[in-house]
């Protein structure tokens, strides 16, 4: 029943699609929950009029991620769809090898066969692999990225750890508290995990140091002894001031209308802005999170999160968070 439906929904729309003058794939691998590797298709076509439509094509299972069977199935997609292949000018990817690979890739093979064929890597995509292999080319933010993604699976996978963390932010009159997990292709979710933890540090800290201190979490120390220091809260704030604007560029590439002009302003404008804040360094801008980095330190909530055991050992509370060092640089 549900593909007879599915065929009844399905006939006019590839009626469009065959009637249009131009039309594009945008191809992805995926899994499903059953650990299976799938090709999800979609097509983008114009119509009489000129107006770009996208629709969901076909989620087909591959038997591996190898660029010839990936191949395969696109090719066996449009037979079945009875797509007009002459007329198909775009394939829209991520930048992975397999597909943008100049020898055998998948966008080198139906260029092979379908000579009218732009292959175009997704612009987006591309970005938050730059950013993350920029990111862990400096050592302590590579050991931030990986703690930060820990942090979600501490609280995810525990009842009684959120509950911990959301008497926290119940406490300090935090509201909407969740840690948000980190994916390197989720067009720079590492933004909303650093924006979140920042307005949240207070909690998430006390949540921690509840954990390690009453039930002995050794997990939870561990991610306490990196977290509660200047180092990581100083790294925390420097991402809360770049990552917006990498994210809003992001945005722009990721538009339905895409606008060159825009696009074409809006790089250098990003790279203007990051050079600023780089080069301010020890003397953050005006307005900036890190500009109020020291006035955060000295927060109350913040001062007696240290362990007990940390306060002995250094001294106070205001030693605990006394190691400036650079906010900027190679390290």
């Amino acid at each position: 029943m549900l593909e007879i439906l599915a065929e009844i929904v399905e006939l006019p729309i590839l009626e469009e699609i065959r009637s249009s003058q131009a039309i594009s794939l945008e191809v992805d691998e995926t899994t499903d929950v059953s650990v299976n590797r799938q090709l999800d298709l979609h097509v983008r076509h114009l119509d009489k009029e000129g107006y770009v439509f996208n629709h969901f094509l076909d989620l087909v299972t591959l038997e591996d991620g190898k660029a010839d069977s990936v191949v395969a199935a696109i090719q066996s997609v449009l037979q079945k769809k009875d797509l007009p292949v002459d007329r198909l000018y775009g394939l829209g990817t991520d930048g992975a090898a397999v597909m943008t690979g100049r020898l055998n890739g998948v966008a080198k093979q139906l260029t092979d066969s379908f000579p009218k064929l732009v292959s175009v890597a997704c612009a987006a995509h591309r970005l938050a692999l730059a950013c993350k292999d920029a990111s862990n080319a400096v050592r302590h933010m590579a050991n931030f990225r990986n703690h930060l993604q820990e942090l979600q699976l501490f609280f995810r996978n525990s009842a009684n750890r959120s509950a911990t963390l959301s008497a926290a932010a119940t406490t300090l009159g935090l509201n909407d508290l969740k840690v948000k997990e980190v994916k390197d292709t989720r067009w720079l979710s590492q933004h909303l995990a650093v924006q979140n933890l920042q307005r949240n540090l207070t909690a998430v800290l006390a949540a921690l140091a509840e954990e390690a201190s009453t039930r002995k979490c050794p997990v939870a120390k561990g991610l306490y002894t990196f977290c509660a220091t200047y180092r990581f809260v100083a790294a925390l704030y420097l991402q809360t001031d770049v990552l917006p604007h990498i994210a809003m560029l992001s945005k722009v590439f990721q538009r339905t209308d895409v606008n060159f002009l825009h696009i074409k302003e809006q790089v250098p404008v990003t790279l203007v802005t990051l050079r600023r804040i780089l080069e301010a360094c020890e003397t953050p801008l005006p307005g900036t999170f890190l500009a109020r980095l020291h006035q955060d330190l000295d927060n109350p909530d913040l001062g007696r999160l240290a362990l007990p055991e940390r306060r002995r050992r250094s001294g106070g509370d205001t030693e605990f968070w006394s190691a400036p060092g650079k906010i900027c640089g190679p390290d």
